[in-house]
């Protein structure tokens, strides 16, 4: 009896562990494929290793490039921008229920290749800028449960569509959040100013020294003009004090001139 248990465990130990190969096996295979097709991947280092994200970004395939990806049941990132996919060709990921980031910068999908997107039940992050893209895809994009990102910079997306998308999903960000240029410049002017003030008031002061040095002399002149003004009218005053100064003296000098004269006339 023990002897079969264990035999049952050995076996199924060994199911396992093929089972495990075989599933590395084909990651290997599908990793191979990728890389032939000019694309790049990660894997997780857990198990068996598998595929958790793809970048065919740099690669510029077409749809025929998308072949097999619905093999790796455990990607979650896809990267295809800049690549020559149609909206056709997306119907060859809409199995991907793994998939949780998709980017599709400047490809010329349009609206229709929402119609596949929108199965993708999983993603929570969506790239759509620099796409043909209009407000009817957003009406789609609602179809996505988990969407906490979406990108629509450089396509025909209105501000309005965008708005009543964040109605219908609140807690949704867009790269439409992001503020005018104004608001972001304006804190930043600011600052600039601040750091500004200091120079500018250094520079007034300089120019005030300069202003003052070129206006001494001016000061200076006017100053003796101010004198010579006031020298001139004292100048009466100052003859009218030397009169009274003489007439005070003469006064003075009169008792004398008479005992004088008296003397004079005794002799």
């Amino acid at each position: 009896m023990i002897l079969r248990r264990s035999s049952s465990m050995a076996l199924g130990a060994m199911i396992l562990g093929l089972a495990a190969s075989a599933a590395t096996f084909a990651q290997d295979k599908i990793a191979e494929e990728i890389t032939k097709k000019g694309g790049r991947l990660d894997r997780d280092d857990k198990g068996d290793k598998p595929i958790v994200t793809v970048n065919f970004g740099v690669s510029g395939i077409d749809d025929t490039g998308l072949d097999g990806l619905t093999e790796i049941k455990t990607l979650k990132k896809l990267t295809l921008n800049n690549t020559k996919i149609t909206d056709g060709g997306l119907a060859k990921i809409k199995g991907l229920g793994s998939l949780e980031k998709l980017y599709l910068v400047d490809t010329k999908i349009t609206d229709a290749a929402l119609d596949h997107i929108k199965e993708l039940k999983g993603l929570t992050i969506l790239s759509l800028a620099g796409t043909q893209v209009t407000d009817a895809a957003l009406d789609k994009v609602k179809d996505l449960p988990n969407l906490k990102e979406l990108f629509v910079y450089g396509t025909k997306v209105s501000d309005d569509a965008v708005k009543k998308l964040k109605e219908a999903k609140p807690g949704l960000k867009t790269d439409k959040d992001v503020p005018p240029v104004k608001e972001v410049a304006e804190p930043a002017k600011k600052e600039e100013a601040k750091k500004e003030e200091p120079k500018k008031e250094t520079k007034k002061e300089a120019v005030k020294k300069e202003e003052a040095k070129k206006e001494e002399p001016k000061k200076e002149a006017k100053k003796e003009e101010v004198k010579k003004e006031e020298a001139k009218k004292e100048e009466p005053k100052k003859e009218a004090k030397k009169e009274e100064v003489k007439k005070e003296e003469a006064k003075k000098e009169e008792p004398k001139k008479e005992e004088k004269k008296e003397e004079k006339k005794k002799d």
